[in-house]
């Protein structure tokens, strides 16, 4: 019986695509920022009166934002009307916020081109718009987790601690008032230093999905495998991050120099884990085609103790019986000859 080649053509494809699909995730979750959501469900028409008003809805919004750090807005009516909503992070200053906003309205219409539904992360802001009214609606689609190149020291007896108090930080942002949604907070770890953290929704939430979304974001982070020395979970609706230094008290801080810090993990795992996969799709094709010779050599080995018992009998059951004539048992001979 012959290998099913048909049944090749599928697998190997497969694990092509499992490894391709994991380089392209990585792609987007630790690719230097803007960091980019884009929705493919549906398209706009480029000069058509969609794009104009995301066009006018972005200059107003960057406009908008020298007096506001959280705004949403729409522009057009149906079929053409566009949402859109930005968040800036409460310890920047208004001139920084602008600045963002801006930066944000040029790289999400570049990033997503004649999409109707994005989200792009810069360093100090987000910005979203889509054909769709999601103000006020929990989302979480898209979140993206970035971590720090080094790892966090004894991290597994840290992560109960962690999570207690994250998520303290979390119900203070959501359910304070006079929070406005927005929470920070430092915690003393032994034989490490001050730590760090921050969380902040968008002011259309309710206060339990706020909550919500924050717990969800530090569930993301410590459930990861590997606990870094900084941490942030972007989402459509909320942001959260801690580090091991006071990042939203220190105004004079370069943003350049946490950028790099950044910069680096996303290398370190850029290459790292598709190395990883590149190497369990080299093993599986081997064991793959190794299966396949096996299976092709015991089917010749088959063959081979057919045609030997056929030699065997052939001086008698054949001969006597006349049931083949000669030039049959010949070409069996031809036969065993090739397979020996």
């Amino acid at each position: 019986m012959g290998h099913n080649f048909l049944s090749d053509a599928k697998t190997i494809p497969m694990l092509l695509l499992f490894y391709f699909s994991i380089v392209n995730l990585l792609n987007l979750a630790y690719a230097d920022p803007p960091y980019r959501f884009c929705s493919n469900k549906s398209l706009y028409a480029a000069h058509s009166p969609f794009e104009n008003n995301l066009q006018t809805l972005m200059s107003y919004l960057a406009s908008n934002a020298s007096v506001s750090k959280q705004y949403h807005a729409y522009a057009g009516n149906d079929p053409d009307i566009v949402y859109a909503q930005y968040m800036c992070y409460n310890y920047i200053t208004n001139e920084n916020c602008r600045a963002c906003i801006d930066a944000a309205s040029r790289d999400i219409m570049q990033l997503c081109p004649n999409k109707r539904d994005a989200t792009v992360w810069e360093e100090l802001c987000q910005l979203r718009f889509s054909n769709k009214i999601f103000i006020g609606k929990l989302d979480f689609s898209g979140n993206i987790s970035l971590y720090n190149r080094k790892a966090m020291e004894n991290s597994v007896q840290f992560v109960p601690v962690l999570n207690e108090n994250f998520c303290n930080l979390s119900k203070k942002a959501a359910f304070d008032p006079v929070q406005n949604m927005y929470a920070t907070g430092k915690l003393a770890l032994p034989d490490l230093d001050t730590l760090y953290a921050l969380g902040q929704c968008t002011t259309d939430l309710s206060s339990h999905d706020c909550n919500t979304c924050l717990q969800v974001a530090i569930q993301n982070i410590l459930s990861f495998w590997f606990i870094g020395r900084g941490a942030r979970l972007l989402s459509r609706n909320c942001y959260f991050r801690y580090e091991f230094y006071a990042f939203f008290e220190s105004a004079t801080l370069s943003e350049t120099q946490k950028g790099k810090e950044w910069t680096i993990l996303k290398i370190a795992l850029c290459t790292s884990i598709p190395t990883v996969a590149l190497a369990f799709l080299t093993a599986s094709c081997i064991i793959y085609f190794r299966r396949i010779r096996r299976k092709e050599t015991d089917e010749e080995k088959n063959h081979l103790s057919f045609f030997q018992e056929l030699r065997k009998s052939r001086g008698s059951t054949f001969a006597e019986e006349n049931l083949y004539p000669i030039e049959n048992l010949m070409l069996f001979d031809q036969i065993l000859d090739k397979f020996s």
